[in-house]
């Protein structure tokens, strides 16, 4: 019986360290070309075959280590990603994996990429990143995989920067199908309202864009774009303040934001008629403003399924070297209406 080969027998040959030859097996970065295309033609010489459940057994012995980052625990939007984290990584224990999930400001950079750096540093085996789209956090994140870390983004993406691939909606569609939305509710001409969380995460600001992008020359004007922080009081009181000096505004997309901040300013607002209103995900509070009759649409988009499949492609990656076949992968996005609940 042919033993199998070793990564220690091909760096050997190739006269390069284990830690090398494991990141050209493993396609990662790090390498320069010809010493990648060396080891490559040495592996293959030698009838290299991946040990998946050497790997398997490995890290039931020490946990594959996943670090999760995402926006503060108290947006409730969150816990369905991670009830869907959760499905994956009960489904993989036998193999052995740890989570750790890190909270950190959706205000603020530095502290999302201190975090990154933390987790590299403590020797995670990958992370999942869901909060801001900034240059600080774009370099940590490229820094991260640069050492062999790979870093999957979910929910919300960090563009031009060398994460694997992201899980998530497909944002900038979320805001042409709300624009479609409002445009079928309300007349030419028309003032509208937009409420995002914060413009710096990619998700909020790719479904604005989506959202004035498809309602450019239709006579539908957007007077202000809000950003509440994905806060109570923050949403309020700017919401509140926009309606008061816009008492024209008949309509409000609620990209992301506290949809019970709006449910409370509008009720609050002494108007004849109502305004037309389009929120994103079914949340509690949007269920009860469309059962009483104040949200006309909400635009779902499976979070638990962000969170799985991030999980299972991670793993994957790390301990088979499967790499994501698509730079994005995109759950379903769907309409609901008062009379589907």
């Amino acid at each position: 019986m042919r033993m199998s080969v070793t990564i220690r027998q091909i760096a050997v040959k190739a006269g390069v360290s284990r830690g090398t030859v494991d990141r050209v097996l493993n396609d990662r970065p790090g390498v320069k070309p010809h010493v990648r295309e060396k080891v490559m033609a040495i592996a293959e010489e030698l009838n290299y075959v991946p040990n998946a459940a050497a790997k398997a057994l490995a890290f039931s012995k020490k946990p594959l280590h996943v670090g999760i980052i995402m926006p503060p625990r108290e947006i409730e939007f969150f816990q369905e990603i991670r009830d869907g984290i959760e499905e994956a990584a009960d489904e993989l224990k036998g193999f052995g994996i740890q989570l750790e999930y890190c909270y950190v400001s959706n205000q603020n950079p530095e502290e999302g990429a201190a975090v990154i750096r933390k987790l590299v540093e403590d020797g995670v085996n990958g992370i999942m990143f869901s909060v801001m789209d900034d240059d600080l956090i774009r370099l940590s994140i490229n820094q991260a995989v640069d050492s062999g870390v790979p870093v999957i983004t979910f929910n919300s993406d960090v563009e031009q920067s060398k994460r694997i691939c992201f899980v998530g909606q497909n944002l900038p569609q979320s805001g042409r199908i709300a624009a479609g939305l409002m445009a079928r509710v309300l007349r030419s001409p028309s003032k509208v309202l937009v409420v995002a969380g914060h413009l710096s995460i990619y998700a909020h600001r790719a479904r604005v864009k989506g959202f004035g992008d498809h309602l450019s020359g239709s006579g539908i004007d957007i007077v202000q774009v809000i950003e509440g922080y994905d806060r109570f009081e923050d949403t309020y009181e700017k919401l509140k303040e926009a309606l008061t000096r816009y008492p024209e505004i008949e309509g409000i997309y609620m990209a992301t934001g506290h949809i019970g901040a709006c449910m409370d300013v509008v009720k609050g607002m002494n108007r004849p008629n109502r305004y037309r209103i389009i929120a994103n995900d079914l949340m509690p509070e949007v269920e009860q403003g469309m059962r009483e009759g104040l949200i006309d649409f909400t635009i779902v988009q499976n979070p638990a399924q962000q969170g799985y499949r991030s999980i299972r492609m991670l793993y994957e990656l790390i301990l088979n070297g499967k790499m994501p076949e698509q730079q994005y992968y995109y759950t379903e996005t769907s309409i609901v209406i008062p009379e589907s609940l």
